[in-house]
């Protein structure tokens, strides 16, 4: 259909070799201190954002560091980030390995599940990174950031604004736009739970659609401009059991844009772990970490603050578990001709209230055709303002078929999206629901046709004894009569047309999301 998109998420083929199974990390010439060196102190501040919005922080140094240390800021994925709950294990490692680390509390007043602002968010961020970058004991030189998932956005916000970072590490990446980002992870999610090719093909379509008036409004976040502020020491980190992002065609987006902007100190990590880079499902609470994942950091860290350079490295720059990406983010989505999420939310409303403005005039004509016949006596002769009984039951037959398979695909949808985000495996119920989805909706187009061939027929004289007795104008008369059997009034005009209405708008609906194709 032209109203659909012309993209698919296709699979993933350029994929990255590692060169060594091992995530260690040493530089040439450098000894680093290892993880458990140093005691903690870990002090709880307040940070002034902006008005009367403060943000609690927890900063942990290593006691008897050595003046002029790293310093690391850490930023939060999705969801809320307590500083209390955040982090603990790797900020607390990391200062044990001579690095202060701070985790401020997520901004949660400007961020929603509709609206979210990477900019703003960057620039509290950037008020938490000036209080570390003055903590006594840390250069401010050799501060840097750790950003998780979607914190990664706002990392590379913060990387265009203050350029004079350190190093900046990037863990568990999107890379590019969020809606980009969702048609790779929804088709990689339904693919994993089993769902029909038909309902994954669905997904360029609700994907392509705008969102300027619904939400969210960070769909659209130009992640490919502020990726180009990768100037400073650069890690990258995956997990290759994380199917939701681009693992391999992120790293290689991130990677190519720090080249372009001249740093070739770029290096990038394979764990065998999940999002968060923990080992076994992501529902599970206090997961482990990734083994030699804190260590790895830290050497790291003390490493490319240290001054080591893109040569300076002895082991290889790509190292790890092998990743296998199954899906490539599309660098496209442009929509088709339908094109407005809320211009197809409010067909479907508009269907659904048709559905039930015929059904309540159904009624109220039902009970004045009772009351006109108790009106009357049984020798008297009442107009007959009447549906035929074939287009009655064709009308009614209509209008719960276009009810019922609107909100039963619209269930299904619902059920699939649930399926797909806890990776739940129904591929024999998925199946079996959308045979039944489809069969309702050939049964609706077959029902409208008959109501159609029904109206006709009421209307047009078609025996040859009427034709024979008829001229061509009086056949076209008798289309639009208004007396004698089966005729009706404005109220039956009036629930004829939101009838058709709704079922035409079902049928629409049903085709742009290919349940005839």
């Amino acid at each position: 259909m032209a109203c659909t998109p012309r993209w698919q998420v296709e699979p993933f083929t350029n994929h990255i070799a590692v060169h060594s199974p091992s995530t260690s990390i040493q530089a040439k010439g450098v000894v680093t201190p290892q993880e458990g060196r140093y005691q903690v102190k870990e002090t709880h501040i307040t940070i002034q954002l902006s008005g009367r919005v403060k943000a609690v922080a927890i900063v942990r140094e290593p006691i008897g560091a050595s003046e002029g240390h790293a310093a690391c800021l850490f930023i939060h994925g999705s969801g809320t980030g307590k500083s209390s709950e955040a982090y603990g294990d790797i900020a607390r490692a990391m200062a044990t390995a001579g690095i202060t680390t701070l985790v401020p509390d997520k901004r949660l007043d400007n961020y929603s599940m509709l609206s979210r602002d990477y900019v703003s968010s960057a620039n509290d961020y950037a008020k938490s990174l000036r209080v570390l970058r003055s903590w006594p004991g840390v250069d401010a030189a050799k501060t840097g950031i750790y950003a998780e998932s979607e914190g990664t956005w706002i990392a590379t916000v913060l990387t265009h604004e203050h350029p004079d970072l350190a190093f900046a590490i990037l863990t568990s990446s999107p890379v590019v736009s969020g809606r980009q980002q969702m048609a790779m992870a929804a088709t990689s999610c339904l693919k994993a739970t089993g769902a029909p090719d038909a309902i994954i093909h669905i997904i360029p379509k609700l994907t392509s659609l705008s969102v300027d008036n619904v939400g969210p409004n960070y769909a659209d976040f130009d992640a490919a401009y502020y990726r180009r502020s990768l100037t400073m020491p650069l890690l990258i980190n995956y997990g290759t059991q994380d199917t939701a992002m681009p693992i391999e065609q992120g790293a290689r987006l991130l990677t190519r844009a720090a080249n372009a902007a001249g740093n070739h100190n770029v290096t990038l990590r394979y764990y065998n772990a999940n999002h968060q880079m923990r080992t076994g499902s992501l529902s599970a609470p206090n997961l482990p970490l990734a083994s030699h994942y804190t260590h790895d950091l830290e050497d790291w860290v003390n490493a490319v603050t240290a001054g080591t350079g893109a040569n300076d490295w002895k082991m290889p720059m790509i190292a790890g578990s092998q990743p296998h990406q199954r899906f490539a983010a599309p660098l496209s989505t442009n929509a088709g001709l339908v094109s407005s999420l809320g211009l197809l939310a409010s067909a479907i409303m508009l269907c659904l209230a048709c559905c039930a403005v015929a059904f309540a005039g159904g009624i109220v004509l039902l009970i004045a055709h009772m009351a006109r016949t108790h009106r009357h006596t049984p020798n008297s002769h009442p107009h007959n303002y009447r549906f035929p009984t074939p287009l009655r039951i064709a009308l009614i037959l209509n209008v719960a078929l276009a009810a019922v398979t609107t909100c039963v695909f619209l269930a299904y949808l619902v059920v699939v999206v649930q399926d797909a985000i806890t990776l739940t495996n129904n591929s024999a119920m998925l199946a079996r629901g959308w045979r039944g989805v489809v069969a309702l909706s050939w049964l609706e187009l077959v029902a409208f046709a008959w109501l159609i061939a029904q109206y006709i027929a009421m209307r047009i004289p078609w025996s040859p004894r009427v034709r024979a007795k008829h001229s061509r104008a009086d056949v076209r008369a008798a289309f639009f009569r208004r007396d004698g059997e089966g005729t009706w009034g404005g109220g039956h005009t009036a629930v004829f047309t939101v009838s058709m209405l709704a079922a035409a708008l079902s049928l629409l609906l049903l085709a742009f999301w290919g349940l005839f194709s």
